[in-house]
């Protein structure tokens, strides 16, 4: 009996090949959701304002095939979340009838029983003390009133602010119900943030600018501006030039399958509409994205791609102008171009300007070269690259070797 019972501990989940689609999350939200289906215990997810609480919750229940529903109980009165009341009628003994209250149950709690769900309670400590306690018999009951009960299928989460580390009003909680909940102080790397977010989902000049500045991805305000850079701010930038500034083509394939691509807004074409509005969306940092940008304008990717001879000059110049940062910046975005769809001569400018870089940067292009597993090494074009750096990957391989050799 005592084995039967520990058994009805262990939750399952109605979702189809759930150890596939775990395999897509990033580790954070592997972690995560690993803490949230055995509903014992309440993930309570704390972190500084845009740091992407919201977008990791609701990124977990994409990628897992389940409904997402975010609940903002600092929005909220207490009759939203379960406790509005409601007399009803029960039956005794003898037929006489007893008038009894109860509560209503919301419709998004019907709504979320239906099918795989995660619900996400935002700013728990900086709800009103009512809807609080409310949204925490949900979180620590899993149920409403003395009938309804959520179902396997729905996990739950909390977030909340940091309170004096990140200037948030935030109400602190006691032993006994910090003890329920499952503490997680959430942050995000750039590279992270990048990986698993930006480089779908953000403008590729503002993935760019991060990669280039990763201590730009998040600034504290300052009391001179109240908008500041954050993943959900640069998220918002990214929004306003996807709107305006790009363009979605419907092409067919070789098989004759419809497909989908965006070409992104052009600097040339937003820069000018950015100076106007970017501080509104990320402060002061606007300037620096911008200063960037037009170095990008001046010279790009594709600039040295197609026509290498023409910006040869200026390029050996980054070198005498000590902007051997400027290098670096083409060689990211060299990374992300697939050089099969190369003709001869746009690989032979490739060839070039690595040549111009130092050697650790030229490895350092090579290693992720080789390591990209999306990347057809054996085509041609890669080949043409290998056999011009064939000294570069000599030393590769010797300093493998040696690492080896230490282990």
């Amino acid at each position: 009996m005592k084995e039967l019972s520990v058994l009805k501990r262990i939750k399952t989940l109605d979702i189809d090949n759930i150890e596939e689609k775990m395999s897509f999350l990033s580790p954070k939200e592997r972690k995560y959701f690993k803490v949230m289906k055995p509903q014992s215990g309440v993930l309570y997810v704390t972190a500084r304002p845009g740091m992407g609480k919201s977008a990791i919750a609701k990124s977990i229940a994409t990628k897992m095939g389940m409904q997402y529903m975010d609940i903002r109980l600092s929005m909220l009165d207490e009759t939203d979340v379960g406790l509005f009341p409601n007399v009803d009628e029960l039956k005794l003994k003898g037929g006489d009838i007893l008038k009894v209250l109860d509560h209503v149950v919301p419709k998004w709690a019907h709504i979320a029983n239906q099918k795989p769900t995660i619900i996400h309670f935002e700013e728990l400590n900086r709800a009103p003390q009512a809807v609080r306690n409310a949204a925490l018999q949900i979180l620590l009951e899993r149920g409403i009133g003395t009938e309804f009960e959520f179902n396997d299928n729905v996990l739950m989460l909390a977030s909340g602010n940091l309170g004096e580390e990140d200037g948030t009003d935030v109400e602190e909680f006691d032993r006994a119900l910090n003890n329920r909940l499952i503490h997680f102080k959430h942050d995000l790397e750039p590279a992270e943030w990048i990986k698993w977010f930006a480089n779908d989902n953000v403008h590729p000049d503002i993935v760019s600018y991060i990669e280039n500045h990763p201590h730009k991805m998040y600034v504290e305000p300052n009391e001179n501006s109240t908008a500041h850079p954050s993943p959900r701010s640069w998220t918002f930038l990214s929004d306003y030039i996807l709107n305006f500034y790009s363009t979605i083509e419907y092409k067919k394939n070789e098989k004759g399958a419809e497909v989908t691509t965006l070409k992104w807004g052009d600097s040339a074409e937003y820069i000018g509409d950015l100076e106007e509005i970017g501080m509104s969306y990320i402060g002061n940092e606007i300037l620096s994205f911008l200063k960037y940008i037009n170095n990008r304008i001046q010279i790009n990717i594709n600039n040295i791609i197609d026509d290498f001879e023409s910006v040869e000059e200026n390029i050996r110049q980054w070198r005498e102008k000590n902007r051997r940062d400027r290098y670096s910046e083409m060689l990211r975005d060299l990374r992300a171009v697939d050089l099969a769809k190369l003709n001869k001569k746009q690989v032979k400018n490739v060839i070039n300007f690595i040549n111009l870089c130092d050697a650790d940067e030229r490895i350092s292009y090579l290693i992720d070269v080789v390591d990209d597993q999306k990347i057809d090494i054996d085509h041609v074009n890669y080949d043409r690259i290998f056999v011009a750096f064939e000294e570069d990957l000599e030393e590769m391989r010797d300093i493998n070797k040696n690492e080896k050799h230490k282990k």
